[in-house]
């Protein structure tokens, strides 16, 4: 079973075991033959350089070795949680043949928003095919930095991620446009799949703005703060208040069903947080297969550039939960 501590373990243990050979044979030279009378000093040089190099590969191999120890420390004890994969490159290093590839995360573990961190890890041939999506990763509490990929664990599905049972809160009444809006909007964020970013752009994770830093219970307690519109709750119970706008947005993106909201009911906060402007919205959606149904009101979060295209009667595409209609997610981009 492959983990991410198996090349240090494995590795560790033959440098260790190469670089105490080169050791005793060092000894050899330098004792047995270092008082040869022609050759003498040629094999104290050979022994020099035998226990030189002996020396190098035991400290490389003890570190691989501690190395490997820490990640399957991280991976017994850490916390559950997932990376999902930003973006990836080759380093040009090989190990038997197997690539290290330097993975760009984006974390989520419960209790904190996500974060992004840069990893390195050696990636077996036969495993490059998982280098897309979600990763399931262990972190260090105490070092959030140090994350360790799960090999031995398929990649996470968005239903599941980071420990998270989104059909939970798929069946808790959640209206996602109140972390809907949101969630294709962001908090800030507002692009779509495909949708272009880079630094400081409002849609890249961790930008200004950038919807994946918010929380449900962000999103409930800036509602509040607002005076709520009578708007729906945000998050059903109180252990949905952890959930993200990136982990939301993934779900809608996967198993979302395509359809139209039609706003019959408008109502402007007033507050504006980052790009993005605070409303409360009552909607009738359309989707394939079922008639028009009204969900809200609910908070939505509407980037400013599209406020003036929203109006009562207007129609808006979104994406639909088929699991609780009213987990609905507006596509910004789309408009």
């Amino acid at each position: 079973m492959y983990r991410s501590s198996t090349v240090g373990r494995r590795g560790g243990r033959m440098l260790v075991l190469i670089a105490l050979v080169e050791i005793v044979l060092a000894a050899g030279f330098w004792l047995i033959l270092g008082d040869l009378p022609e050759a003498g000093d040629a094999m104290r040089l050979t022994a020099a350089i035998l226990g030189g190099v002996g020396v190098v590969l035991l400290l490389a191999g003890l570190l691989w070795m501690r190395s490997a120890a820490k990640k399957d420390r991280v991976s017994a004890s850490g916390v559950a949680g997932t990376g999902q994969i930003m973006g990836l490159r080759q380093t040009g290093m090989t190990v038997n043949d197997q690539p290290q590839v330097e993975l760009d995360l984006l974390v989520t573990i419960p209790g904190r928003s996500p974060y992004r961190v840069r990893i390195k890890e050696i990636v077996p041939l036969i495993m490059l095919s998982r280098l897309q999506g979600t990763l399931p990763v262990r972190v260090d509490p105490a070092e959030p930095e140090t994350v360790v990929v799960q090999w031995d664990q398929p990649n996470v599905g968005p239903a599941a991620l980071a420990g998270f049972d989104l059909a939970e809160i798929a069946r808790s009444g959640t209206v996602l446009y109140g972390a809907g809006g949101l969630v294709d909007g962001g908090l800030g964020g507002r692009g779509g799949p495909g949708a272009p970013s880079g630094p400081g752009d409002p849609g890249e994770p961790g930008g200004p703005g950038a919807g994946v830093d918010e929380t449900l219970g962000q999103v409930a307690a800036m509602l509040a703060a607002a005076g709520g519109g009578g708007a729906a709750p945000v998050y059903g119970a109180p252990a949905q208040a952890g959930y993200s706008i990136e982990q939301l947005r993934a779900h809608l993106r996967a198993h979302g069903i395509a359809g139209a909201a039609r706003i019959d009911r408008l109502e402007d906060s007033g507050r504006t947080v980052g790009d993005e402007r605070l409303f409360t919205m009552t909607t009738t959606v359309t989707i394939p297969g079922r008639a028009p149904f009204v969900t809200g009101p609910s908070a939505a979060m509407v980037p400013l550039e599209k406020v003036g295209r929203i109006a009562v009667g207007v129609a808006l595409p979104v994406r639909v939960a088929p699991d609780n209609p009213e987990m609905v997610m507006f596509e910004w981009d789309r408009i």
